[in-house]
């Protein structure tokens, strides 16, 4: 499907959806969210949180996921005063405040423990209304364990962050990510399967990336769903299509797109969703080279497409 067909597609499921809620197999529910990942539209995209908000709500969004991280909208250090006022700003707005973007770490670097000020800002993000955050990436340590020993430390880690999950209120949803190293963990959806197989989905899910799935494993990336659909809060939305790599001839990478411009089985996406009767918050990432000379059109044709083509037909 090309850019024209996909979008085509899009204008007509959007005409023909119905705004009755109910199960998800449904044409199309009315408590379906769309969420912006703030990251791509810090300064100087838009020159303020109020622009920002303004920008998506005249977009069609839903909701703004806050990056509380270094350099991000929020730094850890000043959680407690900065993101209550953020979150006032989307309210203000009509827009929702469900999820977070963090770097909180549990054992990530094979040190025990959280990082420093994690379990401070997520009761701040409680007390916001916000219900889920993303933590850092875990690693690979093959310098110094062996595979089976990384997982296992993993393993562990995902069980702080399950436990600190369930003091505080807000659940840990973790991204898995196509690897840009051979240390970083989660690009194979399975291996994250292995270690949240026995937690609590109430306390741990993914912020599930169909784009990061596709690209590692290609056609075989379903299988991974269908392992993980229990612990999927979110799904990621962004589009790749192959290209060659500079560097060696021989080689392929990823090149960022526009939403039906990329090679991201978009309806096979809708119908998993479906046949497990997920509910997940779609959160788009703006991760290509748009247009920022209008920001408007940009940002409102890349959700329109993603929101029209994700409801089910």
């Amino acid at each position: 499907m090309d850019r024209r067909e996909f979008l085509t597609s899009a204008s007509a499921a959007a005409l023909v959806g119905c705004t009755t809620g109910g199960r998800i197999g449904d044409a199309q529910t009315a408590d379906i969210e769309y969420h912006v990942f703030s990251k791509m539209f810090q300064p100087p995209v838009t020159k303020s949180p109020e622009e920002l908000c303004e920008l998506m709500k005249k977009a069609g969004f839903d909701g703004i996921q806050w990056t509380v991280r270094k350099g991000g909208y929020v730094d850890p250090a000043n959680v407690a005063a900065d993101l209550p006022r953020l979150c006032r700003i989307a309210e203000s707005f009509g827009l929702k405040n469900r999820s977070i973007c963090t770097d909180i770490t549990s054992d990530a670097s094979g040190r025990p423990g959280l990082s420093d000020g994690a379990e401070t800002a997520l009761r701040v993000a409680a007390d916001c209304g916000i219900g889920m955050f993303r933590p850092a990436y875990f690693f690979y340590d093959a310098k110094n364990e062996s595979f089976a020993q990384s997982l296992e430390r993993i393993r562990r880690g995902f069980a702080g962050l399950a436990r600190l999950a369930e003091r505080t209120g807000v659940k840990a949803t973790y991204q898995n990510h196509s690897s840009w190293g051979p240390s970083v963990f989660g690009g194979l959806v399975w291996d994250v399967y292995e270690c949240i197989r026995d937690l609590d989905p109430r306390h741990v899910g993914l912020e599930y990336d169909p784009m990061h799935a596709f690209f590692e494993t290609n056609l075989s990336w379903t299988h991974g769903f269908d392992l993980v659909a229990p612990w999927i809060s979110s799904v990621d939305l962004k589009d790749f299509h192959y290209c060659l790599d500079a560097k060696n001839e021989k080689m392929m990478k990823k090149a960022m797109v526009a939403a039906g411009d990329g090679v991201v089985p978009w309806k096979t996406v809708r119908d998993l969703v479906a046949a497990h009767e997920l509910r997940p918050l779609y959160i788009v990432h703006f991760e290509y080279d748009f247009d920022k000379s209008d920001l408007l059109k940009a940002v409102k044709t890349e959700v329109d497409a993603f929101r029209s083509v994700l409801a089910l037909e």
